[in-house]
């Protein structure tokens, strides 16, 4: 089963009057990379949220935004009354110590120091709340990610099918047409070795023409070639098969089948070989494109 490194998530929910959303996009990177963006209460959970992503996600640039609102008939601003408290207090002790008399203060007065009046969005209190909560997000968001992922790779596994469809096809048209590129060999080699050996006046050994013939039977062999990219194209298929997904290896079988067909189509010297080499560069080429893209 393939997965796209490409993929997209979300999810909200709703929790004792908090509104949490979480979007989740990835790209192509040969490493695992977050990008964490939330408000300033929840950057403490970065931590154990890469490693929720992490136990799902192996390769990719994956960006996660998360917001947390409350709703509107209880996001205005709060006193805090135990820091209220606190300062009138402090006020009422240093008053009585310095002038012997109480503090000649207003509440309105005190409303202006700092931690008196709370954000009403959230505060510290809600952590308890907002924590297990937004793991659940995370995770409901990962799973719609993931089925997105699921469904891509679903459709690059096709379009590599396909490919390997193409190449196995001309690898089987190699395999008939290499036979005929010594017995052409020896006939064009014989036909021009006599016409400049009549105009010469010389003769032409048998022996000779073997031994020539037998030089490039060597050179030209690509009988092992043909072996080993069947061999490759088996994997290949066996990879997209797997229960997880396996991009490296992917990547690494696109370089050994282009190298097999460029040594094919450089060794060969005959039309018909070199134009399947040609089809089946083209067609690895595309593979390529595709496999950067799977995990």
């Amino acid at each position: 089963m393939l997965l796209s490194m490409t993929g997209f998530g979300e999810a909200r929910a709703m929790v004792e009057g908090l509104h949490l959303s979480a979007e989740m996009r990835s790209v192509n990177n040969r490493h695992f990379k977050l990008t964490f963006r939330s408000p300033d209460l929840l950057a403490r959970m970065e931590a154990d949220i890469e490693r929720i992503l992490r136990e799902t996600i192996s390769r990719g640039t994956v960006s996660l935004f998360l917001r947390v609102d409350r709703n509107a008939e209880t996001s205005a601003a709060r006193i805090n009354a135990n820091v209220l408290a606190a300062y009138w207090k402090q006020l009422q002790d240093v008053a009585k110590q310095c002038i012997g008399a109480p503090a000649n203060m207003s509440f309105t007065d005190l409303l202006t120091l700092p931690g008196v009046m709370e954000d009403g969005r959230w505060s510290d209190g809600d952590l308890a709340v907002i924590v297990p909560a937004v793991e659940q997000l995370v995770r409901a968001t990962l799973d719609h990610f993931q089925k997105f992922r699921v469904q891509e790779g679903a459709a690059m596994a096709a379009d590599l099918q396909k490919q390997l469809t193409i190449i196995v096809g001309e690898v089987d048209r190699i395999a008939v047409l290499a036979p005929q590129v010594v017995s052409d060999y020896r006939e064009r080699l014989h036909a021009r070795v006599q016409e400049v050996l009549q105009k010469a006046d010389v003769a032409l050994t048998p022996g000779d023409l073997l031994r020539e013939v037998a030089l490039f039977t060597d050179r030209s062999d690509i009988s092992e070639e043909i072996v080993r990219l069947r061999s490759h194209i088996e994997q290949f298929q066996q990879l997209l098969k797997s229960p997880t997904s396996q991009g490296r290896k992917l990547e690494f079988l696109c370089q050994e089948l282009f190298r097999e067909a460029n040594t094919i189509g450089s060794k060969s010297n005959h039309v018909g070989v070199a134009h399947a080499a040609v089809e089946i560069k083209t067609a690895i080429e595309r593979m390529r494109e595709v496999v950067q893209n799977v995990e």
